[in-house]
């Protein structure tokens, strides 16, 4: 039997056996029921299953953690205590014949040491990882050790009469040595300070663990380590009052209960002790136990007061043996659901992918939320997206297992890659897994596209507005370096011109030819900053007139439009002029085309293709700022500009811009 093996065999019968000495617990309970007390004892030893069930995923993802086994020597320890405390109280108090009661009555009193001893002083000190917080905490590990070792020295070799029954202390000592055994007893008084101090490490370890992932799970502990300390302190309290310290035993009892579920939870949300896949198991059938135990001894109960012991323990049997299938798929289910989340039902998961896109207030926040919302729904350790190389969005942190990566794939395009690391220990992904997280990663793909077209177009806002910004100082430039001068070097030439008239009329007039040309260059560069605004050409010949007019100029090129066009936009007009001017240029001067043609179609929207048969685009090409600003132009106004590969050679330029903004 390998290590693995083992260790579910040992961990696995350790729960078992807690959960035979619960059944014995309840069982004497409820058959010899008299005191109150004895039913709420044995709905304790019951609900402390979950210690022993804790531990045990504890000891097997990590059996070098002294946690996880003292989780589970404790969950032996109290249904032992509690189940012979109840035999030996019902044979010797109420007169009950029993066999065993006199080594019941022993077993009533050492194993408390292991069951309230244990957790309280070694288990908190060392939570979670079994190793001391420093070194400085050395002394009170001696003191536990010291402690616990005189309590257990005490219970069994200090002579005297034994609680239940009243007999002497079978492994007692004669003596010196029983009398030093005695005297240890007082050592329990130590217990409380001691696990104050074991509470406050706990509470030491939370602050330290700042913004870490262990800070989120031992934040929930923290709580039940000092109930653990203030039951000790009652313990103390009623043990002084009243001589009787079993009174005290529920307090113990509930606050090591809560360590437990406390426990159990930053297992299941934090991943503490890396025992999500281990608890699962554990907790279907350690529930289940307890559940079948308590159905038999309910029906049992009721049965004894409405008919025979013959006819109520048969009809307990039968009851539990119905049950037991159908609770354990129930169980199942719930464990699966709380270890790999929605993975078996996979409608859920993407109706809850969906709803967290739709409560996703801004678009830089919807990947992020994705990616949380797959991690939380699968409870997988670690999800990222990227798109294109970048990494744009993550949740949880890793496990140190080999992610995999199903591809964004939008439009026939692979525009990123989902990235799941599976669960601690939990091997690969499993088919239903995988073509789960492959129909998950069609849905981020849209999201991911929907982002990137977002975020392309705010990019696309940010550089027409500093284009803009741009223009607008050029022309101030333009008009101020340039046409101004120009026309204040003209109005003083002219007022020269006119000193020079009546007295050197050939000076004037030569001034004024001087002049003349001036102003002509001044017109031409105001044509020049008006032709930069719009192109003069779309006003004396509409869009098609003007590409018919440039299709003159280059040659060779064919235009297929309405003439005249319906009235348009003036920015939808000189977006599709510019596009396609810019089209026409890279056909006539690079692709080297025979024929090109430019079809313009006004539906709604205006539709602008240019196809020419050239040599195409290369094989590795990037897009340059020519075709950045066909691009560009479109995306501006709402519309779209796509450059396309035609067979067997050519290149297809097609642009579609709303004529209202969406």
């Amino acid at each position: 039997m390998n290590r693995s093996r083992l260790l579910i065999a040992v961990t696995r019968t350790a729960v078992a056996v807690a959960g035979l000495l619960a059944l014995a617990a309840v069982a004497v309970a409820l058959l010899h029921r008299h005191e109150a007390l004895d039913l709420v004892l044995a709905a304790i030893a019951v609900g402390f299953l979950s210690v022993p069930i804790v531990g045990g995923a504890v000891a097997r993802a990590d059996p070098s953690n002294a946690v996880g086994w003292i989780l589970v020597a404790a969950g032996i320890g109290m249904p032992l205590v509690i189940g012979a405390y109840l035999y030996s109280k019902a044979a010797y108090s109420y007169g009950v014949p029993l066999e065993g009661a006199r080594l019941a009555g022993w077993l009533d009193g050492w194993p408390w040491v292991l069951a309230l001893g244990l957790v309280p002083t070694f288990g908190l000190l060392l939570f979670p990882d079994g190793r001391l917080p420093s070194r400085r905490w050395r002394p009170v590990s001696w003191a536990c050790a010291a402690v616990v070792g005189a309590q257990l020295a005490s219970t069994l070799f200090a002579p005297g009469l034994l609680d239940h029954p009243e007999q002497d202390n079978p492994t007692g000592l004669p003596g010196p040595a029983g009398a030093f055994a005695q005297g240890l007893g007082g050592t329990i008084a130590l217990v409380a300070p001691l696990t104050t101090l074991t509470a406050l490490s706990v509470h030491l370890r939370r602050r330290r663990a700042g913004g870490t992932a262990d800070a989120a799970p031992l934040a929930l502990v923290t709580p039940a380590a000092w109930l653990i300390a203030a039951s000790w302190w009652t313990c103390l309290a009623i043990s002084v009052a009243s001589d009787d310290s079993i009174n005290a035993l529920p307090y113990e009892a509930v606050a090591m209960v809560s360590l437990a579920v406390t426990a159990w939870i930053a297992i299941r949300r934090y991943g503490l002790f890396d025992a999500r896949l281990v608890v699962s198991t554990t907790l279907v059938y350690g529930t289940l136990t307890a559940s079948v135990i308590g159905l038999y001894l309910a029906v049992a109960a009721g049965g004894e007061r409405l008919a025979s012991d013959t006819v109520s323990h048969p009809l307990a049997v039968a009851v539990a043996v119905l049950v037991a299938l159908p609770l354990r798929d129930l169980l199942q289910r719930v464990a699966n659901r709380l270890v790999y989340g929605y993975r078996d039902r996979p409608y859920e998961a993407l109706v809850r992918l969906g709803r967290r896109l739709e409560d996703a207030a801004a678009s830089d926040e919807v990947l992020p939320a994705v990616a949380r919302t797959v991690r939380e729904v699968l409870r997988l350790p670690h999800v990222a997206i990227e798109i294109g190389e970048e990494t744009v969005a993550a949740a949880g942190r890793s496990a140190g297992t080999s992610p995999e990566e199903f591809p964004l794939v939008f439009a026939g395009e692979t525009i990123g890659t989902l990235i799941a690391e599976p669960r601690e220990a939990g091997g690969p992904f499993t088919t239903e897994e995988r073509r789960l997280l492959a129909g998950i990663a069609g849905q981020i793909a849209a999201a991911g596209h929907a982002v990137s077209v977002t975020a392309d177009l705010l990019r696309s806002r940010e550089r027409l507005i500093a284009a803009t910004e741009e223009e607008r100082r050029r022309l101030r430039r333009d008009l101020h370096d340039g046409l101004g001068p120009g026309l204040a070097g003209v109005v003083l030439g002219l007022q020269r011109a006119r000193r020079h008239l009546a007295t050197d009329p050939a000076a004037a007039t030569s001034q004024l030819d001087e002049l003349t040309s001036q102003t002509q260059q001044a017109v031409a560069e105001v044509r020049r900053l008006v032709y930069g605004l719009r192109p003069p050409a779309l006003d004396e010949l509409g869009l098609v007139g003007a590409l018919h007019e440039h299709a003159r100029v280059l040659g060779g090129i064919t235009v297929d439009g309405p003439d005249p066009a319906p009235a348009l936009p003036a920015a939808v007009e000189v977006a599709a002029y510019r596009i396609a001017l810019e089209a026409m240029t890279n056909s006539a001067r690079h692709a080297r085309a025979a024929t090109c043609t430019v079809r313009v179609r006004i539906d709604g929207a205006l539709h602008l293709e240019v196809a020419d048969d050239g040599a195409g685009l290369p094989a590795e090409y990037r897009a340059g700022v020519g075709i950045s600003s066909m691009r560009e132009r479109a995306t501006e106004l709402g519309g779209f500009c796509a450059i396309e590969r035609l067979t067997p050679t050519g290149t297809l330029v097609r642009a579609t811009i709303p004529l209202e903004p969406e």
